[in-house]
């Protein structure tokens, strides 16, 4: 990632460009385009023109690609320092345009993700995963699913009842399924396809029955893709026929 800017001296343009990339000096590598010149008493001056890029760090390409994007997006935000897990890129937005950039249930902040994981993917070869935030909505989105995932191995063990989670991502259901896995007394999977899919959340001895239900219904109801598939062979001509009995 880099960009390019102009100033009256050198370091007026490396401060313009650090700060549309919204990092510090020691982040990037500086290039002088133009060195510029005072002129005399202010007539002919030529302003100075650098070349500013990133150095190769997946955690400050984040933060610099993202800074361009909210910069020319005109979005009222600032971005937090990346915080670098093991495989994981975690970085935060704060503004008055957090609920703008989130969108209805995460979507706008699910696309935008998906837009800064496939930079990364093509610009460095490690695999990294990253997660964008705003306003924590993120970290509170999971505080919730997690009390909802235990709220409903609570109701399923008292109850001795199935209790299915609706309206779930599939990030959402993972943290479900991770939060109940070392619970011996509940059981977990999902069922249904695309928007119907759903979390099931039922006491331990219900495990086998529903995994065998699971079971019949994969093998009565095999796939689209197997259907045309077999679809396509019964109306294929039989090119074989009379050459071998």
């Amino acid at each position: 990632m880099q960009v390019e800017a102009t100033g009256k001296t050198v370091d007026e343009a490396i401060e313009q460009a650090l700060k549309l990339l919204g990092v510090t000096r020691e982040q990037v590598e500086v290039e002088v385009i133009e060195p510029g010149t005072p002129g005399i008493f202010g007539v002919g001056a030529e302003p100075a023109k650098v070349r500013v890029t990133l150095k190769n760090s997946p955690a400050m390409f984040v933060k610099g690609f993202l800074s361009s994007i909210i910069q020319y997006a005109g979005w009222d935000l600032s971005l937090e320092d990346p915080v670098v897990r093991e495989g994981e890129i975690y970085i935060n937005m704060e503004g008055s345009d957090a609920g703008l950039v989130i969108g209805k249930r995460g979507d706008t902040l699910n696309a935008l993700q998906l837009l800064v994981q496939s930079a990364v993917a093509r610009r460095f070869p490690q695999p990294v995963r990253i997660v964008l935030d705003a306003s924590r909505y993120r970290e509170k989105r999971r505080a919730a699913i997690i009390q909802l995932a235990l709220n409903a191995a609570d109701k399923a063990r008292s109850q001795k009842r199935i209790v299915r989670l609706r309206n779930l991502t599939a990030a959402e259901r993972r943290i479900v399924h991770m939060t109940l896995q070392s619970d011996p007394t509940v059981f977990t999977m999902s069922e249904g396809e695309g928007e119907n899919r759903v979390v099931i959340v039922a006491p331990i001895e219900m495990r086998d029955k529903l995994l065998r239900r699971q079971r019949n219904a994969q093998r009565a109801s095999p796939s689209k893709a197997s259907q045309q598939s077999q679809q396509q062979n019964q109306n294929k001509p039989n090119s074989a026929a009379g050459i071998a009995s």
